[in-house]
């Protein structure tokens, strides 16, 4: 028989997510690909959810920039950056 008494660990759906915000946060400003996709609609989807901060890791909403880009290969890639406080407008290139 196995038992292990421990606290129960905070609920987190993605600990990627988590992993992902917070070396953003530690690096503001700067772009980074965050995710390979071979699905355009993927990436876009997650770059969507990433600015409204439909994911719990990338709150409060506006305090990331995202978007996707088709790279050299032909994969699409999503490229996020923490900004802080709310900004207006598309991201920039």
């Amino acid at each position: 028989m196995y038992v292990r008494f421990e606290p129960l660990p905070a609920a987190r759906r993605s600990q990627w997510a988590y992993d992902v915000a917070d070396e953003l946060r530690r690096r503001t400003g700067e772009w980074a690909c965050i995710a390979d996709n071979e699905d355009a609609n993927r990436a876009s989807n997650l770059a969507h959810r990433i600015r409204n901060g439909q994911l719990v890791a990338f709150r409060p909403s506006g305090s990331f920039e995202a978007t996707s880009r088709t790279v050299g290969d032909g994969s699409t890639c999503v490229y996020a950056r923490h900004i802080g406080a709310q900004h207006s407008g598309e991201p920039s290139s």
